[in-house]
């Protein structure tokens, strides 16, 4: 999409961590090194949660483009734009996006496309969990209004897969892109997804076993003391002066003997994962009369 007007392609992208990032298409026709989008205080723009996806649309009709964020926690953020068309410029927090009925817009990446064939773009997004689902705009493109979310793929029943039988459907963290794929008129959707799929190793030697069972005892009690760490920390959690110093540091101490014994641990599990992604083609079928 042209983010600055200038007549050219731009890429932007969201992060894991929530910040976003533009990449300009240069005069030779590449892209110059992502650099952080600021809001108007000159600090890195960030969404209020991670694994952040952003679509950049004129959501209020003012003539520039405001950034619409998917989220892992599922809620769907707006910076709206304050500067210009040309001159993009954002407050320091966003707010987030709500039907009709005063709900929070929830997805994983937040997608405008026509889906009902009316002319006006409505919200079709993917998930944490699997599903895809559209939010109807009962307003217009300059004045959109969201109904509540109808599901236009459910989502799946966890299964631990194994390697060997491949997946069967659309995984987690799904996002979806809605186009017109068999060019029959009617919108489809490409559904991108992360899967976890597993495989067993050989089962542990007696030399292996006898390491387990010698390193268990300091990796049980070096578990007890940092969840004892996390029950002092979370003790905290909602009430005034927020969480205080040594609660962190209770955590980050009893991480450091912790992490390298679950690390050694690790090694005697026998059943292990590989992370894929894929993308899937579901492609909208005719509507059939009295249905």
């Amino acid at each position: 999409m042209d983010y600055d007007a200038d007549g050219d392609l731009d890429i932007l992208s969201g992060s894991y961590t929530g910040e976003l990032y533009l990449f300009e298409r240069n005069a030779a026709g590449g892209f110059e090194q992502g650099r952080y989008l600021l809001n108007d205080q000159g600090q890195e723009l960030k969404a209020k949660s991670y694994s952040v996806t952003v679509e950049a649309i004129d959501i209020d009709a003012d003539d520039d483009l405001d950034l619409v964020l998917g989220t892992r926690s599922g809620a769907v953020e707006i910076f709206d734009n304050i500067g210009s068309r040309a001159r993009p410029s954002y407050g320091e927090k966003s707010r987030p996006l709500k039907t009709v009925a005063g709900d929070k817009v929830k997805g994983s990446n937040a997608h405008h496309a026509d889906w009902d064939g009316d002319g006006i773009l409505d919200l079709v997004l993917g998930s944490e969990y699997g599903a895809v689902n559209w939010y109807r705009n009962l307003g217009s493109n300059n004045a959109p209004k969201y109904a509540a979310s109808e599901p236009l793929i459910e989502k799946g029943k966890f299964q631990q897969r194994q390697e060997a039988d491949g997946p069967d459907g659309a995984g987690s963290r799904t996002k979806v892109f809605v186009t017109d794929w068999n060019l029959d008129g009617r919108p489809d959707l490409l559904v991108g997804d992360v899967q976890w799929l597993y495989y067993s190793l050989p089962p542990l030697t007696a030399e292996q076993e006898a390491e387990k069972l010698a390193l268990t005892p300091a990796y049980e009690a070096a578990e007890a003391i940092l969840d004892k760490a996390y029950e002092y920390r979370n003790s905290f959690v909602g009430k005034p002066g927020g969480i205080p110093d040594d609660a962190k540091a209770r955590i980050d101490e009893a991480s450091k003997v912790w992490r390298p014994l679950a690390n050694k641990m690790a090694k005697f599990d026998r059943t292990k994962s590989n992370t894929h992604g894929w993308v899937w083609l579901y492609l909208q079928q005719p509507a059939v009369e009295g249905q």
